[in-house]
């Protein structure tokens, strides 16, 4: 039973290293960036150097009132002292985010979307009836095969 709990971290930490980001893994929690990624999306993040962001990419960043958030690139600004810094916006937002986003407060670029596994993570029921069901399978399962022999 632990291999499954230290399969799904090992893929994970893999996914960290792999696509250079802390975050290679997002659920979509808010509707601001509808009709693009819808809530309960799983996004697949991937790390990329500040000068790689371009605009119209969707980011993931730490707002500054330390949310995580996924919004489109909108325009994207050079400090003097070579900073980059990002506006965003959420596509069903009418106007762009009130603040820049720092380079250091990217955790990545939405490399891939998967349609509703985000809600394995958004709503714990799910998860846990999940885990559930498996158990039982695990359990069940042998016995019904050796009645059989």
């Amino acid at each position: 039973m632990a291999a499954i709990p230290l399969t799904v971290a090992g893929i994970y930490f893999a996914a960290q290293a792999v696509l250079t980001t802390s975050t290679p893994l997002v659920a979509v929690a808010s509707g601001s960036m509808m009709p693009t990624l819808e809530v309960g999306d799983l996004i697949i993040v991937q790390g990329v150097p500040p000068g790689n962001i371009k605009i119209d990419d969707i980011i993931i960043f730490n707002a500054p009132q330390g949310s995580r958030t996924i919004h489109r690139v909108k325009e994207v600004r050079t400090l003097p002292n070579g900073t980059i810094q990002f506006k965003t916006k959420g596509d069903a937002n009418p106007n762009a985010d009130a603040y820049w986003i720092s380079e250091q407060n990217v955790q990545g670029r939405l490399l891939y979307r998967m349609p509703y596994l985000g809600w394995l993570t958004l709503e714990p029921a799910i998860t846990v009836m999940l885990i559930a069901i498996v158990i039982v399978v695990i359990v069940v399962w042998p016995e019904t095969r050796r009645k059989r022999h």
